[in-house]
């Protein structure tokens, strides 16, 4: 029997009225045959349809429309998040250091409440995420001594995080991102000699490769009912692309629980001109040629972290060519707003693979993009900073 992560009073809701995109997704995920299992309940209270527009209504029947929410935007926006979204992602509140900052020392509060207001407004819940070389405390990784941790050690420390994780989330959450970037833009595995220190991963550097896997199986066994992510960025890049989906394919083969993959399509408003930058890849013929290798694996495909930044890969940029709310002109937004039809044009081809798309963030006044030491202003969601709808909300609701 299948039962829709967003609760019986959402599913009733666009099951009978509007169609409920979970519903379809997971179904055609169910129907995929021996790895279909029954997806993850989240009891919800009632839901009052929505009044005028809505991207989650629009979308209903095509894949669930998320949006990455922090403790204050979760209250601040909750009008937008209402009428628009279905699903969330707690954009900090469940990776490692916010949720185990010392060892044994578990705090689900914050976490707790957020999954209580979205299950009370009937919204499923992302997880993010089970395992980063960023965020994680540097106790996981040293012994007593300050020396670095033993293989055995940190497995047993990883066993026992996402134990109790997934476990207390169990039931609350129908899909995690499990491992998140472990592959490098030029497709070598993510080490800890990476030239950038906040580019370099300790997991890699004792455990190898291994830690990989081992996050899958012990997220499996911690929760088997949700759906399990390998969650990546520029996946447009050709050899990042096939390095993942090597990845991917080995772990399938060796029999790792993974149920599918997220982009995090963190896009700009034009693919860049300068050679060699990632953002020369950045279009939608290449994220094309993503999602259908993906897929060709028979797994979900997930948009997890889905922004369009008006500034250009490769460019740099003086202080006095930031945008602000003045030169974000109505040109502006009509460029970006093409972009963004594009995008969902191309979501909406692969709409039998794609069981969600997320934001991440709300409305203009409250996005990471905003929040570099430069002080740079961006304007890369569909609402703007006072909570109103732009042209690209327009473009990708017209079809």
């Amino acid at each position: 029997m299948f039962h829709s992560p967003f609760g019986p009073a959402l599913s009733l809701l666009l099951g009978a009225t509007l169609g409920s995109s979970l519903v379809a997704c997971a179904a055609r995920s169910a129907a995929e045959g021996a790895g279909a299992r029954e997806a993850t309940a989240a009891p919800a209270g009632p839901v009052t349809p929505p009044v005028g527009p809505s991207l989650a209504v629009k979308y209903a029947e095509l894949f669930p429309i998320g949006a990455a929410v922090d403790p204050g935007s979760i209250q601040t926006h909750a009008p937008l998040l209402k009428q628009h979204f279905n699903s969330i992602t707690l954009e900090n509140e469940m990776k490692f250091e916010s949720l185990e900052k010392t060892e044994g020392a578990f705090d689900f509060t914050l976490a707790d409440s957020m999954v209580a207001t979205a299950k009370s407004n009937g919204m499923g819940v992302r997880g993010h995420t089970l395992l980063w070389h960023r965020q994680t405390p540097a106790w996981v990784f040293s012994d007593a001594s300050g020396a670095p941790a033993s293989k055995q050690v940190l497995l047993a420390r990883l066993k026992n995080h996402i134990d109790k994780v997934a476990g207390h989330f169990r039931g609350s959450i129908y899909a995690w991102d499990v491992v998140n970037e472990a592959i490098m833009d030029d497709g070598r595995y993510r080490t800890q000699d990476e030239p950038e220190e906040d580019q370099r991963s300790k997991w890699h550097g004792i455990l190898g490769t291994s830690y990989i896997a081992e996050a899958f199986r012990f997220a499996h066994a911690a929760d088997p009912q949700a759906k399990l992510f390998y969650n990546e960025y520029r996946n447009y890049i050709p050899v990042k692309r096939q390095a993942v989906y090597e990845m991917l394919k080995g772990l399938l083969a060796d029999g790792v629980p993974v149920h599918g993959v997220g982009l995090q399509c963190h896009l700009n408003i034009e693919p860049s001109s300068v050679e060699g930058n990632h953002g020369q890849y950045q279009t939608v013929a290449e994220l094309d040629k993503t999602i259908a290798l993906y897929a060709s694996l028979g797994l979900e495909v997930q948009v997890t972290e889905l922004d369009l930044s008006v500034y250009v890969p490769g460019v740099k940029y003086a202080p006095e060519q930031y945008y602000t709310a003045a030169t974000f002109t109505d040109a502006v937004e009509a460029k970006q707003a093409e972009r963004y039809a594009a995008f969902f044009e191309l979501f909406r081809k692969h709409a039998s693979v794609i069981t969600g798309v997320t934001f991440w963030g709300i409305a203009d006044d409250n996005t990471w993009l905003s929040e570099f030491d430069s002080g740079r202003k961006d304007f890369p969601l569909l609402f703007d900073e006072q909570h109103a709808p732009k042209q690209a909300f327009e473009r990708i609701m017209n079809f």
